[in-house]
């Protein structure tokens, strides 16, 4: 049974590490979702669930995602009218999650703590959403919504481009390397996979995988059944997708989860991407205060955080050629286009660690070079249409 990751499972060392990029991006792309759909929405109004909500917020008094949404509205409660609701099923979560979300109730923002399971409460919030713009975060410990719910809201009752409707799912490794691992020995009952994936396609995916690895482990079909679930939830829904791997330390090379995107606009990519990219490296600088991090040398001469600064700079060096480099192979394969409807043709592998900063930065020196022209003109680059210099 699916709880939220902020309800306790956590790294023994630093309880919140496994959390801080996944809460980063929240709190990045957040503001920016209530902002920007909510300046064109009926009355400014956006609506948004926390669908496994914890207990808002953690022991030590930092914040969980359910705080962090809250936090987000009322930084726009002047000019956005925001709507939330946290469901929660575990009554020892909600009891503490109740009291958070009331407090920011009193100060005079729009926002519900509710108990059971999201499905229950769902038809609440779509009937809330009627006509205005809807952000889905479902952060479940282990098995999401089944897949077949998940087209319902997204692809029926959410079908239309406008309003805008977007989720931000976690879909667990671990399930995915459990149930692989089980139906690899034999053990084929696994029901609850079938319905979070929508079939039973995720099998094959894994044996294919497998047969094919020279990996012991279960990474590759990890990787290979996500990017098949985002696929295909997109493709039912009439969505854009987008994948992030989110691990406990940079030198993991297995993820504890993926958070995927889903929008219908490649401005919710291309504003994912960028709040991504500026998520980790915060989730870089804080591996870098953790004196125990296994993938720095004890004996070093240099600070850890010193360390890690070097990592970030080497990571914002690939994520800068790697962005010049398609954007290149773009200009050559194209007359033109405008800037923002190749946002992931742009960012390419870089996806998770280019900030839009990095593209600004690389669109400039092209045109610099006299290797890009400007066709039609704007303040902001993603808006312009760009071509080969004639």
């Amino acid at each position: 049974m699916a709880t939220g990751t902020s309800g306790g499972l956590l790294d023994k060392r630093d309880p919140h590490a496994q959390s801080v990029f996944k809460h980063e991006i929240l709190k990045q792309y957040m503001s920016r979702f209530i902002a920007m759909p909510g300046k064109s929405a009926r009355d400014n109004r956006v609506v948004i669930l926390d669908g496994f909500a914890g207990s808002g917020r953690y022991g030590d008094g930092s914040a969980g995602s359910a705080e962090h949404i809250l936090r987000a509205t009322r930084r726009f409660a002047s000019t956005r009218t925001a709507v939330s609701f946290f469901t929660e099923k575990d009554r020892k979560n909600f009891a503490s999650l109740q009291p958070v979300v009331q407090e920011y109730a009193e100060q005079g923002l729009d926002a519900q703590a509710l108990f059971g399971p999201v499905q229950q409460h769902l038809d609440t919030v779509i009937a809330a959403s009627d006509g205005v713009p809807l952000f889905l975060f479902l952060d479940p410990c282990g098995a999401g919504l089944p897949f077949k719910q998940l087209t319902h809201v997204l692809g029926s009752q959410r079908r239309a481009t406008k309003p805008p409707t977007e989720a931000l799912i976690n879909f667990s490794a671990d399930l995915s390397r459990r149930m692989a691992g089980a139906v690899e020995k034999g053990h084929t009952d696994q029901a609850l996979m079938d319905e979070t994936c929508g079939g039973t396609w995720w099998r094959d995916i894994a044996a294919e995988v497998r047969r094919n690895s020279k990996s012991p482990d279960f990474r590759e079909v990890v990787e290979a059944v996500v990017q098949e679930y985002a696929r295909l939830l997109g493709e039912a829904t009439g969505m854009l997708s987008a994948t992030v791997p989110v691990r406990k330390r940079l030198h993991h090379a297995q993820p504890i989860y993926h958070m995927v995107f889903f929008t219908r606009s490649p401005y919710g990519l291309w504003v994912f991407g960028d709040s991504v990219g500026r998520a980790k490296q915060v989730w870089l600088k804080h591996l870098g205060v953790l004196e125990d991090d296994e993938c720095v040398d004890q004996d070093t001469l240099f600070p850890v955080a010193e360390t890690f600064k070097s990592i970030i700079d080497g990571q914002e060096q690939e994520a800068r050629r790697t962005v010049t480099a398609n954007l290149q192979r773009l200009l050559e394969e194209h007359n033109s286009f405008k800037v923002v409807d190749r946002t992931t043709e742009i960012f390419g592998k870089a996806y998770g660690s280019a900030t839009e900063t990095i593209v600004h930065q690389c669109l400039k020196e092209l045109q610099t070079a006299g290797k890009l022209e400007v066709l039609v003109s704007h303040k902001r680059w993603r808006e312009r249409v760009i071509a080969r210099p004639r």
